[in-house]
């Protein structure tokens, strides 16, 4: 969780200190609230897609300076939400990013093969049972990630289950680090949805 200020890229909350987690770090943009949530909602359902790019601007700025080996991909949706949507709001921020930094855009590291409910209005355990077993590594992908420094991207991040189902599988195939970028975080106790 954030600090009220800066404690140093080694300082930990007392959750993380409790139970690691499994990424190695997220980096948000702004705290999820009730402008964050416009914005999000406006790029996602209204088709506002220019914000992607006003999003990865704000972003740009916590990528770390050895940018070596690193890779930026987004958390896929599934081809059922794509073909209804005709675009994936995390793939259109991570292109972004990649535009605007000279790193490595590959969108297709992972599939979401199964389809999951909305998450809006879903507690923590009901988001980590609609994601378990959602995501694979794309067969073309398996054996090259070995060592492979990723940036996964996210537009929310509220429970984490979504983020850490892609985590997991990226990690099983052999990525060495991986951090989460997202445009808003809710913050503890807090739900994207739940307002």
């Amino acid at each position: 969780m954030p600090f009220e200020y800066d404690r140093g890229a080694d300082s930990y909350c007392a959750a993380c200190l409790a139970k690691p987690p499994k990424h190695d770090g997220i980096r948000a943009a702004v705290k999820y609230d009730d402008l964050s949530a416009k914005v999000a909602l406006r790029l996602k359902y209204s088709g506002k897609i220019g914000l992607a790019r006003v999003i990865a601007q704000q972003l740009v700025r916590h990528l770390p300076e050895d940018r070596n080996n690193i890779i930026i991909t987004p958390v896929p949706l599934h081809w059922t939400r794509m073909w209804s949507r005709s675009f994936n709001q995390s793939a259109l921020i991570g292109r972004a990013i990649s535009a605007q930094s000279g790193i490595a855009f590959v969108p297709d590291i992972l599939v979401r093969h199964k389809r999951t409910p909305s998450m809006r209005g879903l507690n923590a355990n009901g988001r980590r049972k609609a994601v378990g077993q959602a995501f694979s590594v794309h067969p073309k992908w398996q054996g090259r990630l070995k060592g492979s420094r990723i940036i996964l991207i996210d537009d929310v991040l509220t429970t984490g289950a979504t983020s850490d189902g892609c985590i997991s599988v990226l990690k099983r195939s052999g990525a060495s680090w991986i951090q989460l970028f997202c445009w808003a975080r809710a913050q503890r106790g807090e739900s994207a949805g739940q307002k």
